[in-house]
């Protein structure tokens, strides 16, 4: 009986775990294409819009925001130049056009959207039944002058371009572009049943704009069905390929990276690394970001990568953190203690703001130190979700009760958005490296620096650009009003001997700035 239940188990096995190994594959990569073509899309659509709010707004700072002839022409010529816009015009308050270039023909006295009076731009579809000529699904961006009047601009939904996907999907695959509540912007494909439908939905952090996009699970499994025919004749083979996997899979025991980690926590191996904050304006330097090395006792780093999201998930991150906090308390101190002006960036992780155990650590490690309270500032992360939003929103205040700081890591990048900026009571906003990069080659990545940075000044928070690696990105920040910055241009992350020669070196001339001054003070008093 043992043998006969090996022999079945030997010879369905694989096959019957190589069909589910093989739909979850092509269901897990099925998901992750129709979430892809959703992420394409809403960046498009957020590109589109962005772009004719900026238009319009360049538009209204010209000053071209009534019907003279001269100011319609340069309307005219700024849609021309757009890649989206169909044709610009004004609307008056009430949202009754006064003039277009190119003039549509429109039935008089009918409004073309409602101005929302709480916001300075307005993002709606046009109404086909109200204005009979207008193509089914152009919106309309609307923003709302100094003087009572809308610039407007139209957008096609052509625009869009809708993406196709996957070809194996591309039959079977359903996208959907909505602007405010319901309002249909572009559509294609024909939505699955609903019992068959596999699909996902993205909302804007910054738009009234949601993309749906379906399609069904046979389809997701249509890309795997010549393997399955393969599978059932290689069943044998399959067993065999499995155990290889399974082997190379858990090559290392957990428990051994667990022991590994705990003991360089005991020999106090992860070191702090000091990456400088510069003014890009003036020069001169704002503080630091704290990073994390691993150094083993023969020298050799080990990248944060390799290490940091076991750390994390296994809660050794909690120990890692007090540890670099009292090292960086005892290597900085005296550069923090003759420079009050300057910041220590500390990063956090989201388990950090499940309970208020971070803030007894900030206070053990920093009360009545070299490092005042309010030359601190604590990273939260957008890459990664806080789990208990309310209770992180209480951990902050601690924090800024305390005196410290809060900045909004990765921003842009993450879970969230403008949620965390408002519910969080964030100080700074940190701009990812991603969107310094494609600042130069992708207007819709200029265009969030532009956002991120009214909001910041909008809100007045801080604004911090991350990873400026060329003075032509410097010089960009810096036309967009952003003032700090920290990247490879200045310098990398530097061990605390390395950054304390640094800082003193660019502190040296303001010190003396400082006792030229205060001397000078004196004389005047004692003259007087």
């Amino acid at each position: 009986m043992t043998a006969v239940l090996m022999a079945v188990a030997i010879g369905l096995a694989p096959l019957l775990l190589g069909r589910m190994v093989l739909h979850a594959h092509a269901e897990r990569f099925g998901r992750e294409e129709i979430g892809a073509i959703a992420t394409r899309q809403m960046q498009r659509a957020e590109m589109i819009l962005a772009e004719a709010i900026s238009v319009l707004r360049e538009s209204d700072r010209a000053g071209l925001a009534s019907c003279r002839p001269n100011d319609l022409a340069l309307l005219g010529e700024m849609a021309a130049r757009s890649q989206f816009l169909r044709r610009v015009g004004v609307v008056d308050a009430s949202g009754l056009p006064m003039c277009f270039d190119p003039p549509p023909a429109r039935r008089r006295g009918t409004a073309l959207f409602r101005p929302d009076a709480s916001r300075p731009v307005t993002i709606a579809l046009l109404d086909p039944e109200t204005v009979p000529d207008a193509a089914k699904g152009t919106v309309v961006v609307a923003w709302r002058t100094g003087a009572g009047v809308h610039l407007v601009g139209e957008i096609a939904p052509s625009m869009l371009d809708l993406d196709g996907g996957a070809e194996y999907l591309r039959g079977e695959r359903s996208v959907l572009v909505e602007i405010g509540e319901g309002g249909i912007w572009a559509s294609s494909g024909v939505r699955p049943n609903r019992g068959e439908a596999v699909g996902t939905e993205i909302r804007s952090d910054y738009f009234p704009l949601t993309v749906r996009v379906w399609t069904t699970r046979d389809a997701l499994l249509e890309a795997v069905r010549p393997l399955e025919a393969t599978l059932t004749i290689g069943a044998v083979a399959s067993t065999v390929v499995l155990v290889g996997f399974a082997l190379w899979l858990f090559r290392k025991p957990t428990s051994e990276v667990d022991d590994e980690i705990i003991v360089a926590l005991r020999r106090s191996e992860f070191e702090p690394y000091f990456q400088p904050v510069m003014n890009i304006d003036t020069g001169r330097i704002e503080g630091c970001e704290m990073l994390v090395r691993w150094i083993r006792p023969d020298g050799t780093m080990v990248s944060p990568g390799a290490f940091m999201s076991y750390v994390e998930t296994s809660g050794h991150v909690f120990e890692m953190t007090r540890l670099l906090m009292r090292k960086s308390r005892d290597q900085l101190g005296r550069l923090y203690s003759e420079n009050p002006d300057l910041k220590l960036s500390i990063n956090l992780f989201a388990g950090h703001f499940d309970d208020r155990r971070i803030v007894e650590d900030i206070v053990a490690t920093f009360e009545d130190g070299p490092i005042a309270f309010d030359q601190l500032v604590f990273e939260v992360t957008e890459r990664y979700p806080l789990r208990d939003v309310p209770q992180a929103r209480r951990v902050i205040a601690e924090m800024h009760a305390l005196g410290c700081r809060v900045a909004l890591d990765d921003t842009g990048t993450g879970h969230g958005g403008l949620a965390y900026i408002q519910q969080l009571g964030i100080d700074i906003v940190k701009i990812d490296k991603m969107f310094i990069d494609a600042m130069g080659a992708d207007l819709g990545a200029s265009t969030i620096v532009d956002v991120l940075v009214e909001l910041a000044n909008s809100l007045d928070m801080g604004v911090v650009a991350e990873g400026v690696e060329t003075q032509e990105q410097l010089e960009r920040l810096r036309a967009k009003g952003v003032t700090s910055a920290q990247g490879y241009v200045f310098a990398p992350a530097l061990p605390a001997a390395l950054f304390i020669d640094l800082a003193e070196s660019m502190l040296r001339p303001r010190r003396a700035e400082t006792i030229a001054h205060d001397a000078e003070a004196d004389a005047v008093e004692d003259a007087a």
